[in-house]
């Protein structure tokens, strides 16, 4: 609460104004800048806010995290407010000066949050018109929209009721695939099974071998011992003692040699046994490998379609107008959002199946249209307007762009986007400089240092060098790969942590390394890609319960974000993080069958197969007009829960996430990112 004199208990700020303007609650974002009453100078940074309420002589300002310095500002109410009103849908931005009529702290500790009620000094009387007409139409609109409605309802019945039954069949193609993909996994899983428990009994098999060979041996020595007591007992018959002791020695020889037949007979009894286990399981394995090629050969034509439907899916979701691709279709707090790295993910899909002209209405936005901020892109745009929607500038999203820029240039030999590409990696470079260890920070104002966002700038700069034949991006490339094997891997646990300074584990980081930097460099810069990966799947993959569409339960294994005994929320499973996965999987199976280690190629192409059909029982049925029931994959098994990494899972399990459904599809194909093919 505000001191004496200035809490809207304390003043009557409703006096006057209210009774002259009409207010109205609207909101519009604000930027603002504390200035000096005296002298016009700032004694602030400048800061951001939200109105509360509008009138033609004032606002109500929302304000959160201010610093203990400007809260004294506040309380002193001296000081003026240089502000800027910046209203939907209008170009120049409004221009005010005002005082502060009064203040109420609504949240103390951190964030903290005030509001703030100002009265204008200084406005433009046209600005002054234009915040009130713009503010009183969006009042009026709900019910100008609700009689548009009615006849684009009316319209959109007779649309819909043709393209039910093509709903209908997607719906049902999709359900076919969830079973397919269940019954699939289910054998999968028995071969493994199958194998392990062969692969025990041979074990065995050689121990119970081992222990016959010893024990006769034994019997051997035992032989000779008895061969040395019998003579020792004709030499020394008419010494009785001699003769008595050399009677207890054979006797427990005797005895032993019996026992070890008794357990050479037991073993071969055993034995004869696990050969019968193992012919039966190699019988069981076989007739479960015949039901799965029976299976394949009736899921990979459904596979097909239900991958070319969850790329319409994407198509569906493209803006024309922008060009950007809605991230999610189901969160309603994020509705219209289109995530930089999202965007990235949307054109490499575009570029993989071929599709030129929408890969470049998604690039010329960035060339074009995106506003820029701190010297690069924002995190996130409107995907239907263009305008920033969060203003933060994160390393990550940035690189991810200009990899998306690298793989068109590469696909279809087209350099028109070139330009954008090099100019975040300047950007990046110019970051990387600032840091002792060339490390490239989280983004331009923020000083904590990633490991995943330096994996993708390695692979980015990889990429420009082999493209513009450039030493500066190959120099920058081996500063990078210098701070990752310094600060990101972790040799005491053979996996890469979080980032300079954090030891958390975050199963992207290793999806990622092995994607970015190759299995080869890895073994040879002393980073063992199959540790990492077996640290991946000891300690991140779970299996949860799955709500299917049609309300069934089901078991899905994948990996969360993270290890997740460490969250109170348990083990969820992340279709987008899972499929980063399975793209590494590939790519040690590539690697091992190029230097002839057929067996463990055919072991990581196996754990890719398994962890591909469990994320394809959770592919659902569209359920919007946009979507037309075609498949597409929720981010998560759960909705709004943490991820243990600073955010959080997006609301909809039931809706598709582009980001999901994006690396599902490079999964499927054998797709990596992080690589120029």
């Amino acid at each position: 609460m505000g001191t004496k004199g200035f809490s809207p208990k304390n003043k009557d700020f409703k006096g006057v104004e209210y009774r002259k303007y009409i207010r109205l609650n609207v909101i519009f974002p604000v930027e603002f800048q504390f200035v000096n009453p005296e002298t016009s100078g700032s004694i602030s940074e400048i800061k951001q806010g939200f109105t509360r309420d509008v009138g033609k002589g004032g606002i109500c300002l929302e304000v959160n995290n201010l610093e203990e310095g400007l809260e004294q500002v506040i309380k002193e109410g001296k000081a003026k407010l240089d502000i800027r009103l910046h209203i939907p849908l209008s170009m120049p931005e409004t221009k005010a000066i005002a005082k502060i009529a009064w203040y109420e702290k609504v949240k103390s500790g951190y964030p903290n949050k005030y509001l703030i009620g100002l009265s204008f000094l200084q406005i433009d009387p046209k600005d002054s018109k234009r915040i009130y007409f713009h503010a009183t139409r969006v009042i009026l609109t709900p019910a100008i929209i609700s009689i548009l409605v009615f006849f684009l309802v009316s319209g959109l019945a007779y649309f819909y009721s043709t393209g039910f039954k093509s709903k209908l069949e997607n719906r049902k193609l999709v359900e076919e695939l969830n079973q397919l993909s269940t019954k699939k996994s289910e054998l999968e899983k028995k071969i493994t099974d199958l194998d392990s428990e062969r692969e025990a009994v041979g074990c065995k098999i050689v121990m119970n071998e081992d222990k016959i060979v010893k024990y006769k041996n034994q019997i051997k020595d035992l032989e000779q011992l008895v061969g040395g007591a019998k003579a020792k007992d004709r030499l020394i018959a008419y010494l009785k003692e001699d003769k008595e002791k050399t009677k207890a020695v054979m006797k427990h020889v005797l005895y032993q040699r019996a026992r070890f037949n008794r357990k050479m007979f037991n073993l071969g009894e055993e034995n004869t046994y696990l050969k019968n286990r193992i012919s039966k399981l190699s019988n069981q394995r076989v007739s479960v490998e015949d039901n799965l090629k029976d299976l394949l050969s009736s899921l990979k034509p459904i596979e097909e379609k239900n991958i070319s439907g969850m790329y319409q899916w994407l198509k569906n979701h493209q803006s024309r107008r922008t060009g950007l691709v809605m991230s999610y279709e189901g969160d309603k707090n994020l509705e219209e959002w289109a995530f930089t790295y999202d965007q990235s993910l949307a054109s490499q899909c575009f570029a993989l199946m071929g599709d030129r002209q929408d890969a470049k209405e998604i690039l010329d936005f960035y060339k074009y249209k995106a506003q820029k901020s701190e010297g690069s892109f924002a995190n996130a745009y409107d995907a239907q307007t263009g305008s920033v929607i969060e203003y933060n500038v994160h390393s990550g999203p940035n690189v991810w762009l200009a990899i998306a820029i690298a793989q068109y240039t590469k696909k279809f030999k087209d350099e028109a986007y070139l330009s954008v590409a090099e100019d975040i990696a300047g950007w990046l470079i110019a970051l990387q400089k600032r840091d002792k260890d060339f490390g490239i920070r989280g983004g331009p104002k923020f000083e904590w240092f990633g490991t995943e966002h330096n994996l993708d700038a390695y692979a980015l700069f990889g990429m420009l060098y082999r493209i513009t034949e450039e030493e500066k991006y190959l120099e920058a490339q081996a500063r990078t790969f210098g701070w990752i094997k310094k600060n990101s891997f972790n040799r005491l646990e053979s996996r890469m942590n979080r980032g300079k300074g954090d030891a958390t584990i975050a199963t992207d980081t290793f999806a990622w390394a092995i994607a970015a930097i190759g299995p080869k460099l890895l073994k040879e810069s002393g980073m063992d890609p199959d540790q990492i990966l077996d640290f991946a799947e000891t300690n991140c993959m779970v299996t949860v319960d799955y709500i299917m569409q049609d309300g069934k339960k089901t078991k899905v294994s994948g990996f969360d974000f993270g290890k997740y005994e460490h969250l109170a929320r348990g083990g969820i499973v992340s279709t987008e993080w899972t499929s980063q996965m399975v793209v590494s999987f590939r790519i040690m199976a590539d690697y091992y069958k190029q230097n002839s280690d057929f067996n463990k190629a055919e072991y990581y192409n196996k754990k890719a197969d398994f962890y591909l059909s469990e994320i394809e029982k959770m592919v659902i049925s569209s359920p919007s007009r946009v979507g037309q029931g075609q498949g597409c994959l929720p981010y998560a098994t759960q909705d709004d829960v943490d991820t243990g990494h600073g955010w959080r899972v997006a609301h909809g399990t039931k809706t598709g996430s582009t980001a999901g459904t994006a690396y599902t599809i490079f999964a499927k194909y054998n797709y990596n990112p992080l690589a120029l093919e």
